[in-house]
């Protein structure tokens, strides 16, 4: 049996039991997108017999397209690589041409997974900013940490030749007492890019130094933050031409350095944090190779490599190992493709249907906002309520997320203006689970409350990785709990958490008309779950089903002018 309503659970609330053996017709919007007039992806790169780099002829490049579908061009290394392990590359390259959102990555990388922040890699990429190719530098450890540095190298697409070299020490370790004791009080500690320039901005540091040095210029303070970085105890960004600073948390705990130069420049230094630096990575290839991620292509050429102390001879074609990289084929995705629901497959339960798929995170002004919910009638914090059932976490890239449980279809399709304040996520009327993306430990499943004005309180069931393990969880709002206020109990695998809703909330109260699924509207990237074997609290009008909706589908042009992604 697909469905059973089982005995009232509290007057006219019901404990749906529901295997999803056949499609149960959910309510849904936008869940399944078409994508159509989809572009023709052209992979075409790998040894050439060509001379662009100076170098040859011979060398390894050509047009390298963004896309879901892996490809890359490598030498297979032997023994895999980890963090433990010295790593070292160089050469020259030369970029002749970079599309709106094209990205091109160089490194060490492993060969059987594919995200758009490359999974258990090491290298640096080429990113389209202003029609011209900045220079970022990503590591990523199996366990989906991710580090990176945007840097302020700018090549232009004009076919001239650039040396660039990389050099990963893992036994490296920061000297941490400061010297620069003016320095020291007047950089912040509030780290992260999302920070007010003003807090972290090197002109505004230029002013307030200025207050201890009255005559200091700004390539003094340049020199001196370069030499507090190499040092360890500062961390520098760049984006848009923003150059910002701040102290890096307990960087006596940092172990592993890697140094990144191109041409004659200043070289950058990145400090490895202890969690990272000890997290699990396995590096089996160094190569050419693109991203999951949508934009127009990148053509480039790389000569004179020495990869770990080896020069690579290119004089002939030395066979490295090919993935898609001579090949054409129809895009078959586009960012905000939403494509989950019923599924008959067998990820999450004990037989065959389940629900899930594909799930895209969406700027809240995005006009795509989804879900795929059974209507349950009305519950509020007045009722108790509960669910259950198993999940698998297949697949995730970084900046993405999910969320399951009791919410609003209004709250969810609510529109918003772009940097609209109001739009922060989990919306008002929710209560349910969400797959949260922190780089800095790879996934939370985070149980959370809102109520009808967007008050949030919430808990943290710890890192939840999509290892595609079938998971088991509960979660239990007890109203009368916490001296009347009401308090959210959940285990996952039996470890138990829990949190208290607040009396604003509670006097606030929440209204839910729909559990299921919905997407995450912040924007990001995508995650693959499926969930099976659900039991959960409905108040049916009338103890009766809602009436089957069977599924639409949504047809949706590819976002052509802005590259794959239009918001």
């Amino acid at each position: 049996m697909c469905c059973l309503i089982t005995a009232p659970v509290s007057g006219q609330l019901t404990q749906v039991e529901q295997n999803f053996s056949t499609d149960p017709g959910w309510n849904h919007y936008q869940n399944r997108i078409v994508g159509i007039e989809m572009p023709r992806v052209i992979q075409d790169f790998g040894w050439r017999n060509t001379n662009f780099t100076g170098t040859g002829p011979g060398e390894i490049g050509g047009r390298v397209d963004n896309s879901r579908r892996q490809a890359y061009y490598a030498i297979p290394l032997g023994r895999p690589l980890t963090f433990d392990d010295e790593l070292s590359a160089s050469g020259k390259l030369a970029v002749k041409h970079i599309g709106n959102r094209g990205v091109a990555y160089i490194g060490f990388f492993i060969s059987h997974r594919h995200t758009w922040r490359v999974w258990s890699s090491m290298g640096f990429r080429i990113w389209e900013e202003g029609r011209q190719g900045q220079i970022m530098f990503d590591w990523m450890s199996s366990d989906w940490q991710a580090r990176g540095a945007e840097t302020a190298i700018l090549l232009d697409p004009d076919g001239a030749v650039h040396e660039w070299s990389f050099h990963y020490q893992p036994d490296a370790k920061v000297e941490p007492n400061w010297r620069d004791k003016n320095l020291e009080a007047i950089i912040t500690d509030e780290d992260g890019n999302g920070r007010p320039i003003e807090i972290q901005g090197e002109q505004f540091l230029l002013e307030k130094l200025r207050k201890f040095e009255p005559d200091v210029t700004a390539a003094e303070l340049r020199g001196r933050l370069l030499a507090l970085r190499d040092q360890g105890l500062v961390e520098y960004f760049h984006r848009h031409d923003q150059h910002r600073w701040w102290k890096r948390s307990h960087p006596e705990e940092s172990h592993g350095r890697v140094t990144l130069q191109f041409d004659n420049e200043i070289p950058y230094v990145f400090w490895f944090d202890k969690e990272i630096r000890n997290a699990p990575a396995l590096f089996d290839r160094f190569g050419l190779f693109n991203i999951a991620r949508f934009g127009e292509y990148v053509e480039l050429y790389l000569g004179d490599l020495t990869i770990n102390g080896e020069q690579i001879e290119l004089s002939e074609n030395p066979h490295w190992q090919g993935e898609n990289n001579e090949t054409e084929y129809i895009e078959p995705n586009f960012h905000g493709m939403q494509d989950y629901g019923w599924s008959q497959t067998n990820w999450a339960g004990k037989k065959t249907g389940e629900i899930g798929g594909l799930f895209w995170r969406t700027e809240p002004h995005d006009p795509a906002a989804s879900y795929y919910a059974d209507e349950i009638g009305s519950l509020t914090l007045e009722d108790p309520i509960e669910f259950s059932g198993s999940i698998s976490f297949t697949d995730g890239m970084s900046d993405a997320g999910g969320y399951f449980g009791y919410f609003s279809r209004e709250a969810q399709l609510e529109k918003y203006e772009k940097d609209d304040p109001r739009a922060s996520f989990p919306f008002k009327n929710m209560m349910g689970f969400q797959i949260a993306d922190r780089s800095s430990v790879g996934y939370n499943l985070r149980p959370v409350a809102s109520d009808s004005a967007g008050g949030r309180t919430g808990a943290d069931c710890g890192v939840f990785l999509p290892d595609s393990r079938q998971r088991h969880f509960t979660f239990k709002y007890d109203p009368e709990a916490n001296e009347g206020i009401g308090r959210v109990t959940v285990t996952l695998d039996g470890e138990t958490q829990e949190y208290k809703l607040t009396k604003a909330q509670r006097d606030r109260g929440a209204l839910f008309d729909h559990f299921g699924l919905v997407n995450v509207r912040v924007g990001g990237h995508s995650i693959q779950y499926y969930l099976d074997d659900l039991s959960y609290t409905a108040n049916y009008p009338d103890g009766k089903n809602p009436a089957f909706k069977p599924q639409t589908y949504v047809e949706v042009p590819y976002p052509k002018e802005s590259a794959g992604r239009k918001y």
